[in-house]
């Protein structure tokens, strides 16, 4: 993989080189009066147009990572209180399903009381032949 990165950069650096020597004519650049007129050979321009064109992207990437990068640290914050969020809810969890003391009824004539939990409230039930 290695010889096949050098090799492409060989080529790369191949055909900067040709293209340089086959456009060595200058040209002269104009822009409205607001520069001096310079002339440059040609092949300058379109090395310094790819230069541009290359610390743009860069700089765009890089703008990019950077925000990427904060919205991940801020995605680990979110997952982290949501771990803890979910520990403390097994806990609570755990804790209320401990098996509580098994119901014991007064006397056999007696019926048996149970609570509803959530309602706070109280229900007697009537013995019956089953029961008793």
């Amino acid at each position: 993989m290695r010889l096949i990165k050098t090799l492409i950069i060989a080529l790369f650096f191949i055909l900067a080189i040709t293209f340089a020597l086959q456009n060595q004519q200058a040209i002269t650049i104009n822009y409205y009066g607001l520069i001096p007129s310079f002339s440059v050979p040609l092949f300058l321009i379109a090395f310094f147009s790819i230069l541009i064109g290359i610390l743009i992207a860069g700089f765009g990437d890089i703008f990019v990572r950077y925000s990427l990068r904060l919205r991940a640290r801020k995605c680990e914050k979110a997952l982290k209180a949501c771990q803890k969020e979910l520990e403390a809810l097994k806990k609570t969890q755990a804790e209320e399903e401990l098996p509580s003391p098994p119901e014991v009824s007064d006397k056999a004539g007696e019926g048996k009381k149970s609570e509803n939990k959530e309602a706070g409230e109280t229900i007697q039930t009537v013995p019956t032949s089953e029961n008793a």
